[in-house]
């Protein structure tokens, strides 16, 4: 079973829940990781055009975007 597959198999709770595990995992070894060559350019984008909205913490951002999740959920 390839890792596309096992994926594509789960949840949509199960991916998110995967998606924050795999996260972490890559918070405790930082040192190891190597961003993708893209970001890079994401960043510089970010900085040279910064939203005209306040950040929000990482807890508050992920129930942001959980909401509007559910809402286009709910809407189809």
């Amino acid at each position: 079973m390839t890792v596309e597959s096992m994926i594509a198999s789960l949840s949509q709770e199960d991916k998110r829940i995967a998606f924050e595990l795999l996260w972490l995992s890559i918070e405790r070894d930082v040192s190891t990781y190597t961003p993708p060559h893209w970001h890079g350019q994401v960043l510089a984008d970010r900085l040279n055009n910064p939203p005209l909205e306040p950040s929000l913490p990482l807890s508050e951002a992920m129930s942001e975007v959980r909401r509007r999740v559910n809402e286009r959920q709910s809407s189809t």
